[in-house]
């Protein structure tokens, strides 16, 4: 790697660790009562003296019950299935600290609203009032930005440029080779041979190149006047003030929707009209995988959350692996980093699930497709509870708190891991 592409590589981890700096969603002591435990511990025995006196400092604050920032929960709602954030700072801060849902018009991170806003030029947007009377066409004038006002482009933006780089360049390669073969033939011309010259002058300096991208603008090849927007674009800036519409929303998971309910605390499920405790929670959460007016202990969402939230507790990020064919993706930390090193597939215990619940075929395309984007498969078998067992325990916790109840419940499941590597003769011969 070039010294150059170390530099940037190292500032962009630098502002990724700044941005993602909480793995979850939680109030620390030190931000619930205004302490700084950020001082490092190695400044000398003046820098550790201090550090302890704030921690003895947070302990007193607690043990006094000394007034604390107070946290919000963030609100849920539940429509037709779906688990849902549209609060905009609530979606931030779900996504920056755990990776918690997925933008409903984004690739993951919920960007909808500032990659429309750099698309339509609407930083600082102002509307022309002296311009209303000339717009007869319904074409909403919109300020330009300045560009020390310009946003950084959107991940999507970056990815889809070098996408074009690259298809770019394997043009050009492809013409190259089809002229070095006619050299090689004897049939070449003078000016393919100044050709050839000039493709692989690009080419040489396409592989000196930093690894930055050049983002072209949104007008450079369109015939429309710079400034203003679309026609099509105009339903969804408001007319009186000419702010951008909000229509993105985080859609959670199920799963993470009770993790974060029943494990951190930190949403308030709304569900017609009404918020839900966690033991209706896990209720509701159950009617979706089944029709059953009572709850199984085999039920698809338990066994599901049950790995989530082994996995979540022991500090991997658990994303939802659905494009890949399985149940869950495992970062070490989150997309913005890395990519995921593991695949899950949950399945449940043959002795109560029956031997058919286990579909080979479909089992061996799913280790082609993980293989295929260099992850390790895991199988995760989980051994549900007799359902006897499962209803003493949901059923007579009257008057018993509900997070300890559920806890009781769910520490009755089993879990056993097991990589799945598919057997290559040529590769394991003796």
């Amino acid at each position: 790697m070039h010294a150059f592409e170390s530099l940037m590589a190292k500032k962009s981890t630098r502002h990724l660790n700044k941005i993602h700096r909480k793995p979850l969603p939680i109030l620390l002591a030190g931000e619930k009562y205004g302490i700084d435990l950020k001082t490092p511990y190695n400044k000398g025995i003046l820098g550790r003296i201090s550090y302890w006196l704030k921690l003895v400092q947070v302990a007193l604050f607690s043990l006094c019950r000394t007034a604390a920032v107070k946290e919000q929960p963030i609100d849920v709602f539940v429509e037709n299935g779906i688990f849902k954030v549209d609060e905009l700072s609530s979606m931030t801060r779900l996504w920056q600290e755990g990776f918690f849902g997925k933008g409903v018009l984004s690739r993951s991170a919920p960007n909808w609203k500032e990659r429309t806003m750099a698309r339509l030029n609407l930083v600082g947007q102002d509307q022309d009032p002296d311009n209303n009377d000339d717009n007869d066409v319904g074409v909403v004038v919109v300020a330009a930005a300045a560009p020390s006002q310009q946003q950084d482009p959107a991940k999507e933006e970056l990815t889809k440029a070098r996408r074009n780089e690259r298809a770019e360049f394997k043009k050009k390669r492809s013409e190259l080779q089809q002229l070095q073969l006619k050299q090689r033939q004897g049939l070449i011309a003078e000016e393919e041979l100044k050709q050839m010259k000039i493709l692989d002058e690009f080419l040489v300096e396409f592989r000196k190149k930093d690894g930055s991208v050049v983002l072209l603008s949104q007008n450079s090849s369109s015939q429309e006047t710079p400034g203003r927007m679309r026609v099509e674009d105009e339903s969804i800036v408001t007319e009186s003030s000419g702010d951008l519409i909000q229509l993105e929303f985080l859609q959670l998971q199920a799963v993470e929707a009770f993790f974060l309910k029943f494990a951190l605390n930190q949403v308030r499920i709304v569900f017609e009209g009404s918020s839900l405790g966690a033991k209706d929670l896990l209720r509701h959460c159950c009617s979706l995988y089944s029709a059953s007016p009572t709850i199984e202990a085999d039920n698809k969402f338990l066994l599901n959350y049950v790995v989530y939230h082994y996995f979540r507790s022991k500090g991997w990020c658990v994303r939802s692996g659905i494009k890949f064919g399985s149940d869950y993706l495992l970062y070490k930390r989150g997309p913005p980093f890395q990519h995921a090193e593991y695949c899950v597939s949950v399945i449940q215990d043959n002795e109560v699930a029956g031997f058919d619940a286990v579909d080979w075929f479909q089992m061996s395309s799913q280790a082609r497709v993980v293989g295929g984007v260099k992850k390790y498969f895991i199988h995760v078998y989980v051994e549900a509870p007799r359902q006897q067992e499962f209803d003493e325990i949901y059923l007579n916790a009257d008057g018993e708190d509900d997070g300890l109840m559920i806890k009781k419940l769910l520490s009755r499941y089993k879990i056993s891991e097991v990589i799945y590597r598919r057997w290559n003769p040529s590769r394991t011969r003796d």
